[in-house]
């Protein structure tokens, strides 16, 4: 429980839940290994504090399709690759700004949701996983995390 009470200080009043999904054996055990990990690292002493990592990504997430997503990020691909192109060769530089303009029209006018996830996405995979302040971070707000990716993961379609 200790390590529920830690968790929910790091995480402030960003509006993260206490874990309450997860079966109770389950919990237990999560639990029980994340407060073994905290004690060999000294995660819960206040140098901690306000350094939750994944945490503050839970509920600020936008509901997109898989598809929609998979689709902005091509149409992403897409702009890159055009500018390229238009660096490379002048000659066809106008055929390749319209392009580029229609693709990016489309991004802003249908894929705006999906652009913000993309980013999200971005951020977390920047994340400097190997750095022990992230590391911490991320040990103590793994709970609340693993709590609401376990009810989505359960959730009936």
């Amino acid at each position: 429980m200790c390590s529920l009470v830690i968790i929910e200080s790091l995480n402030g009043a960003a509006g993260n839940v206490i874990p309450h999904y997860i079966p109770h054996n389950h919990l237990q055990n999560l639990e029980k290994a994340v407060h073994t990990v905290q004690e060999y690292y000294d995660l819960t002493n206040n140098k901690w504090m306000g350094r939750a990592v994944f945490a503050p990504y839970l509920g600020k997430t936008e509901t997109c399709t898989c598809e929609k997503l998979v689709f902005a990020a091509m149409l992403n691909s897409y702009v890159e690759m055009f500018s390229d192109m238009m660096k490379k060769s002048k000659d066809i530089e106008a055929s390749l700004k319209g392009i580029q303009g229609n693709v990016t029209n489309l991004q802003e006018s249908k894929y705006r949701k999906e652009q913000h996830v993309l980013m999200q996405l971005q951020e977390i995979k920047l994340k400097n996983v190997n750095d022990m302040t992230i590391q911490g971070g991320a040990v103590n707000d793994f709970l609340s995390v693993y709590d609401v990716a376990y009810r989505l993961g359960h959730k009936k379609q």
